[in-house]
């Protein structure tokens, strides 16, 4: 039986269509160099089509290739632009242009943006440009806390608080110990015992 000639002729059409559009958005790109600028929402959708749909075939023998080749980036790059689309939306591509804000950041500033922008300190900024300041200040914000050390202890009180609280759960273990864990407890103990002696603290040894 032969071919509906038509429906080949069809198929062959969009087929050569897929290319041609793939063709104009990688030589668009190579301009752009998409990965040193920074990917926009809709380039991550493009890549995620280009991936789903198997597009790259046309140019290369597998994604991997393609990424390489074509993309001048890693397969790893790339995919993570996709995952960063699929898990955050254009929001995060937005946002990521102007302020350079990694992802972990943008996590813990998701539950505050919507559709109209960012919510900072009252106030709903919209991403965008002239808004640059803002939005800096808003990332800024959250590098700082997740950079910021801990506070020192106030006093020695602390260390001893520790102490005593490792007490109560060596006389009221929640497992009974077996032999290594008991061997593992003296070191522990002649270690401790070391450093407190170390501090000048009186160790007694109590023979019986």
């Amino acid at each position: 039986m032969k071919p509906d000639l038509p429906i080949v002729q069809l198929a062959a059409e969009q087929t050569a269509e897929k290319k041609l559009n793939l063709s104009r958005w990688l030589g668009r790109h190579e301009a752009l160099d998409m990965v040193a600028r920074g990917c926009s929402a809709v380039d991550a959708g493009c890549l995620k089509q280009i991936r789903e749909q198997k597009l790259y075939l046309g140019t290369a023998s597998n994604w991997d290739q393609f990424c390489k080749v074509e993309l001048k980036a890693s397969r790893k790059k790339i995919d993570a632009f996709i995952r960063n689309l699929d898990e955050f939306g254009p929001a995060y591509f937005d946002l990521s242009r102007l302020t350079r804000v990694t992802v972990e950041e943008y996590r813990q500033l998701a539950p505050a943006v919507g559709a109209d922008g960012v919510q900072i300190g009252g106030e709903v900024v919209a991403i965008a440009p002239e808004n640059q300041d803002k939005l800096d200040a808003a990332v800024a914000g959250i590098r700082q806390k997740r950079t910021k050390p801990a506070p020192a202890p106030k006093s020695f009180r602390t260390v001893l608080e520790a102490c005593d609280a490792a007490l109560a759960l060596i006389q009221k273990p929640p497992v009974w110990p077996d032999e290594l864990d008991k061997f593992d407890l003296t070191v522990v103990l002649l270690a401790m015992r070391e450093a407190a002696e170390g501090l000048g603290a009186i160790t007694i040894d109590l023979k019986l």
